[in-house]
């Protein structure tokens, strides 16, 4: 435990800023603003790329392009599912080196607020602008300033680094509830960095900043390039953040009003909207949730582009997608939803043992069974053996249900089990159960339970005598497989999906994700029963199916990878290949998750 003085005491009154989508008249469902400076790329944006060189521009000059498309036009067109792999190198002496950018801004205290849920600084916020300031110095004269591309990336990521520094000096345990979480998944604090002497959970190390710096720049890449974790640039810069932060260490102050905030103030079984400021804050906010906010201005955005949704209908999805995404979003590290990391992050302290029992159901249609002046009891139509949910009017628009009768009327929305009920939260739908409903009720049951998923995985399982994978050379395998052996009819004016590729095509099937035909680097998969499979394409593009969701879905990358049948796989390095391969077997697993936004432990088994 460091010793240190901490002068006047601050107490606060949380103050915290809405936005409000006119027309909602649910004014217990508050939502933080978002930050609306933030510049990284969405994460849906589609990229093009150039096949010679580089997709950056041209201050992207610390770069080794370890894949290149080639020349022909007709390879490029057929490759252009591929992304490039790079690794950093430090080609520039530091005395030397220059960025692109003109000017280095100044990190103000409104920023600093932006990561916070207060809004006003006081002497321990004026200290950790001041680190962010001096870790701003350092980031920006580094070799890899470039990779960020805009000088406001270099400062936010700046921000996030002290606001990280913050959290461990104050003990307010999110760093340390990732770390802990890490080791129980993957049996180490960290991925990819072998622990050079003792880590400590509770204190700063080099290797958790080397983690930050290249998690900011790998999500600017996102959809575009992997990089390499070991890139000495990102290490040299840790290694100089890191002394900065030493030399700090014994003496900075502890953030009290981020202390209350998270766990002293009393929090009992009818604090639910007190719970949804703290998860809010986590989700949008917090230094530890880079990729919220360009998630939920991507879901905004496609749906003020859809031209069947008027802008008052607009409003009213984009305020329940929103709320959603709070709860159910799975962007952060691990790809863990906020709920579950504040259970993780709670568990150290007894007053807050109501997070770990959050419960989050999807979008549902419930039937109003009865009421009496606190509850609506209702029955899930899609799940009904799962009895009797008991929702607090407190959470409810009544006004906008107040057509609703017993037996009659049914709930289409999404519930949180907070306390000892059940919350209604984002849009609420009342209906009357007709048959529409009752068809409804009854696609949307198949959906939850994949019924047509687990049917396929068990007609494809019959069908290839117990393979987890058949191989295709041409159209009528396809079609003798899928016709014949497993009888299947196609839909009128529904063709079998067409071999483009002189690399055939590879038939699954899994109970997550149905039947799925795989086109795309087939060649790249080893396994006695695969004609095509060519080693020398294997090690270069036989890591895609790590970190590249949209090659193949995450639990068949998961099922190749437990097959051993991507063992060429590697991350370009500047070791030897070999290396490469090593440092792929031994991460594969977190780069999986990380990449798809998916975990074994709920997506997989």
């Amino acid at each position: 435990p460091r010793s240190r003085g901490l002068g006047d005491v601050y107490k606060r009154q949380l103050q915290f800023r809405h936005f409000f989508f006119h027309g909602i008249k649910e004014k217990k469902c508050y939502s933080l603003i978002i930050p609306p400076w933030r510049k990284y790329h969405s994460t849906t944006e589609e990229k093009s790329f150039h096949h010679g060189g580089t997709i950056f521009s041209t201050r992207w000059n610390d770069l080794i392009v370890a894949y290149k498309y080639t020349n022909r036009k007709e390879e490029k067109q057929e490759n252009s599912h591929k992304k490039h792999i790079f690794t950093l190198e430090m080609k520039h002496i530091k005395n030397t080196h220059q960025t692109h950018f003109r000017v280095m801004k100044k990190i103000y205290p409104k920023k600093w607020l932006e990561l916070h849920p207060y809004k006003q600084t006081n002497s321990v916020d004026q200290y950790y602008v001041g680190i962010a300031n001096e870790i701003h110095k350092r980031l920006y004269s580094s070799t890899i300033a470039d990779a960020f591309e805009e000088e406001e990336n270099i400062r936010y990521t700046s921000l996030c680094l002290a606001a990280w520094f913050e959290d461990v000096i104050s003990q307010t345990g999110i760093w340390q509830a990732f770390t802990a979480e890490c080791r129980k998944r993957y049996g180490a604090y960290l991925p990819f960095y072998p622990i050079k002497g003792d880590y400590f959970p509770d204190e700063i190390n080099l290797e958790d900043i080397r983690f930050l710096l290249w998690h900011h720049i790998q999500y600017l890449c996102r959809g575009i390039s992997a990089i390499n974790p070991e890139n000495p640039g990102i290490e040299q810069t840790a290694q100089e953040i890191y002394g900065l932060l030493a030399e700090e260490y014994e003496t900075a102050p502890e953030n009290e009003r981020m202390q209350e905030f998270l766990y002293h103030s009393a929090m009992g079984e009818e604090d639910f909207f007190h719970y949804r400021e703290i998860l809010d804050w986590f989700h949008y906010q917090c230094y530890f949730n880079i990729e919220n906010v360009a998630q939920c201005r991507d879901e905004a955005e496609r749906l003020l582009d859809d031209e069947k949704i008027t802008p008052e209908m607009a409003e009213t999805l984009i305020y329940a997608t929103r709320t959603s995404l709070t709860f159910k979003g799975r962007r952060n590290l691990l790809s863990l939803t906020s709920p579950e990391w504040l259970a993780l992050i709670g568990n150290a302290h007894p007053e807050h043992q109501l997070w770990g029992k959050v419960k989050v159901r999807e979008n549902s249609c419930y039937l109003l069974e009865k009421e009496d002046d606190r509850y609506l009891y209702v029955k899930d139509l899609c799940s009904e053996d799962e009895g009797e949910f008991k929702i607090t009017k407190k959470s409810l628009n009544l006004s906008a249900i107040r057509s609703r009768e017993v037996g009659k009327s049914t709930l289409i929305c999404e519930l949180i089990y907070f306390g000892n009920a059940w919350w209604q939260c984002g849009m609420l739908l009342e209906n009357k159960y007709d048959q529409k409903m009752a068809e409804y009720v009854d696609d949307l049951t198949k959906q939850k339970e994949k019924t047509n998923e687990k049917a396929a995985f068990h007609d494809f399982i019959k069908a290839s005598g117990g393979k987890s994978f058949v191989f295709c050379q041409s159209q009528e395998e396809i079609s003798d497989f899928l016709l014949n052996k497993m009888g299947y009819g196609l839909k009128e004016a529904l063709d079998i999906p067409r071999i483009h590729t002189e690399t055939g095509a590879m038939l699954m099937a899994n109970p997550h994700t149905g039947l799925h035909i795989q086109f795309k680097l087939c060649e790249c998969i080893k396994s006695p029963d695969n004609p095509n499979y060519n080693k020398e394409e294997a090690e270069k593009n036989a890591i895609m199916f790590i970190v590249n969701p949209n090659i193949i879905p995450y639990q068949l990358s998961c099922i190749l990878q437990d097959e051993g049948m991507l063992p060429d796989a590697y991350l370009n390095s500047l070791q030897r290949k070999e290396y490469g391969q090593e440092f792929i077997r031994k991460n594969a697993h977190f780069l999986t998750d990380y990449f798809h936004y998916r975990c074994r432990e709920k997506d997989f088994d």
